[in-house]
């Protein structure tokens, strides 16, 4: 298919009607292409156009052409924003996934509400992407490719050149006199991606020249069934989600080949990339196989996954430190908790801790105090911290950052696990019950105080 403005046209008229257009702008032969032909469609896009320009300052070239996208910008009267995320390659990574990943983020938070960010990949760059997914052993949602359109952070990703290759492109770009940079490192054969573009394609259009075309189409075709696999998945989901967790009980009831798909929809939700399907596989095989006392556990990057009861918790890899204590509480509405503990907020109660003991500074919140006992509310005998904890459903990470309300040295409150026998309040005297805000989701638990025997 040639290439010109109103085949373009064709292309946006596809997708939905965004705030505004926003080119990914690189200062290459393939943005060049699409800023140049979004400008000369302003009138007809009816929404404002910008670019953003991601200066990653990987080569000494990069100074250049962030100068460069800046005079085409001004020539073309498109405002450009300049993007220089802070990234350091982790040790072991890709330095071209890390430098991909940090422009992506870099992209997405610069996006406004609604707005469409268009990227200029074409149809022979979905080519190369579909083998090189064939090659990682990738599952479908790798070999479908790169999405047309899709809803990305506050809005939209879009690439309307899926449809044009490589050298309908160029053509067009010197029919028009355009001028561009040309990345060195594109010609790096190290690269696999680049090895694949110029060693791998060129040998197989000798044979087949319509190659692109048909490795691109059957990205397509994979990403329709990619399309209704998720729909399908999405419904397993619906049925083991809980709140923010997955029941493990549900899980297991789906076909053994269905719960992983589940699982790695559910980590993507979460804003985490699953880990490899091998290791994913085999945690729900010892998820299945385990005890009532045993809880496997499957740690990746910074997090890990860790069972509680029915439920399945995505957590920090390593958790912070909880506090120490003891933290006077004068009597203040709010008491910030150290770390990550959130705070302590008090509110008017028919029954709760008296204010005079607040008056007196007699109240202290603790952390991780041996043997302490909570004595229950009207005779109901006492408790320790470990069978209300059971009792309250509290996961055991969870418990060493429980904070302890005391009346001197005697339990008075667990928030959101149980309320303790208080000194009586005067005729009369206001009283105070606690809770427990502003958590991580981490320190999140259902809260059942009627569950205390």
């Amino acid at each position: 298919m040639g290439f010109d403005p109103d085949a373009l046209h064709r292309q946006l008229l596809r997708l939905p009607r965004p705030a505004g257009w926003c080119v990914a702008f690189s200062g290459g032969l393939d943005s060049s292409v699409l800023l140049h032909a979004l400008a000369g469609l302003r009138e007809r896009l009816d929404v404002p156009l910008r670019a953003l320009h991601v200066h990653h300052g990987l080569l000494p070239e990069a100074e250049a052409w962030t100068a460069h996208c800046r005079r085409v910008c001004e020539a073309l009267e498109v405002p450009l924003t300049v993007l220089q995320p802070e990234w350091r390659p982790r040790p072991g990574e890709s330095l071209e996934a890390e430098a991909r990943e940090a422009r992506y983020r870099a992209l997405g938070e610069a996006l406004g509400r609604d707005e469409m960010l268009l990227l200029a990949q074409h149809r022979d760059d979905q080519a190369e992407t579909l083998l090189l997914q064939l090659l990682r052993g990738a599952g479908i949602q790798g070999l479908a490719g790169m999405p047309r359109c899709r809803r990305w952070g506050r809005g939209w990703q879009a690439r309307p050149l899926l449809d044009f290759d490589r050298e309908a492109l160029r053509r067009w770009a010197q029919q028009e006199g355009l001028s561009w940079v040309e990345d060195p490192s594109n010609a790096d054969l190290r690269f696999d991606r680049n090895f694949i573009r110029h060693r791998v394609m060129p040998l197989l259009r000798e044979r087949w020249p319509a190659a692109s075309r048909s490795i691109a189409g059957s990205a397509g075709h994979l990403a329709d069934s990619l399309a209704r696999l998720e729909a399908a998945v999405a419904a397993d989901l619906a049925a083991c989600r809980r709140g923010h967790r997955l029941s493990v009980a549900a899980l297991q009831a789906l076909p053994p080949r269905h719960r992983p798909e589940v699982l790695r929809a559910w980590l993507r939700e979460q804003g985490q990339r699953p880990p490899p399907r091998r290791r994913l596989t085999e945690f729900l095989r010892q998820l299945e196989a385990a005890g009532p006392d045993a809880a496997p556990r499957l740690d990746w990057e910074q997090v890990c996954l860790r069972p509680y009861r029915d439920r399945l918790w995505l957590l920090p890899r390593a958790l912070p430190t909880p506090p120490a204590g003891p933290l006077a509480w004068s009597g203040e509405e709010v008491l910030a908790l150290p770390g990550a503990g959130g705070r302590l907020r008090r509110r008017p109660a028919a029954t709760g801790i008296p204010d005079h003991c607040w008056a007196q500074r007699r109240v202290t919140v603790r952390w991780q105090v041996a043997g302490v006992r909570c004595r229950l509310p009207g005779g109901r005998g006492g408790r320790g911290l470990r069978k209300l904890c059971q009792a309250a459903g509290v996961p055991s990470w969870v418990r060493p950052w429980l904070p302890l309300v005391f009346v001197e040295e005697t339990l008075a409150a667990v928030p959101g696990v149980a309320a303790c026998e208080v000194p009586a309040p005067q005729a009369g005297e206001p009283c105070w019950e606690i809770v427990w805000e502003g958590r991580p989701d981490w320190l999140q638990f259902e809260e059942e105080t009627d569950g205390i025997p």
